[in-house]
């Protein structure tokens, strides 16, 4: 499942709702995880349940409890009705911040990892335009309990590929963390995201970007369309 996908399903609000079942349900969950946008809409879909559980449950006896609650009723229709969005929004941004549901850990996790403190932005001779690079031996010290983005231009010499994938390999070769690239990046400036913890050695790294399956986000046989180097140095 992709990102457009998911919002054509309205897939955040089914999913906290109960409504998406099957192979749909574990597509939407394996999505959400890599796509921030989605786990956005996610936590604030979760926070306006939350709200809305609260605000709306009527107290009905024990013995007249309806099949579904009343509350998920009532957000069904606030979720069909335009002018109930501005409500909708406040009730976001004043329960986002603090509401959190077991589901978006691991994303609550990466999200943190992503306020980087610190950039690597890489020259240009760094990253020499398309193929790969054999510079990038000037070492850039960081902390590496740290997140950290990388910045350079993303110039692969396979511009016209449907999907890429950024893989980060450490000094021994190992990929340490995988990325999809949106095709709307092509000769763009482009941040990989590295949350702290990732980079656990000193050394010389490889930043290699390859074609992926679209269906699947996973790498697809053949070359890389770009690589470089990148010397870390851990502080002291």
């Amino acid at each position: 499942m992709d990102h457009s996908e998911a919002v054509r399903l309205n897939a955040a609000e089914k999913y906290v709702l109960g409504d998406l079942h099957g192979t749909i349900r574990d597509e939407y969950e394996e999505h959400y995880f890599d796509c921030a946008e989605c786990a956005a809409d996610l936590k604030a879909t979760a926070a306006f349940v939350s709200l809305s559980r609260i605000a709306f449950e009527d107290r009905t006896p024990v013995d007249r409890a309806p099949a579904e609650p009343s509350w998920i009723k009532r957000f069904r229709l606030a979720i069909a009705v335009p002018t109930f969005a501005a409500a909708a929004l406040a009730i976001v941004v004043a329960y986002q911040s603090s509401v959190t549901i077991p589901s978006l850990e691991r994303s609550a996790s990466l999200s943190a990892a992503n306020a980087y403190t610190q950039t690597i932005q890489m020259a240009a001779t760094a990253v020499r335009g398309r193929g790969e690079s054999s510079a990038g031996d000037t070492p850039f010290v960081i902390d590496p309990k740290q997140g950290s983005s990388i910045r350079f231009d993303f110039t692969p010499s396979e511009a016209s590929l449907r999907a890429y994938v950024c893989q980060l390999k450490d000094p021994s070769g190992r990929v340490v963390l995988q990325q999809a690239v949106p095709v709307s990046a092509v000769n763009q400036a482009f941040g990989l995201a590295v949350p702290g913890g990732v980079m656990t050695s000193a050394g010389k790294y490889q930043v290699v970007f390859l074609g992926a399956d679209p269906a699947t986000g996973q790498p697809s046989a053949g070359p890389a369309v770009m690589s470089f180097p990148i010397t870390i140095v851990f502080r002291q």
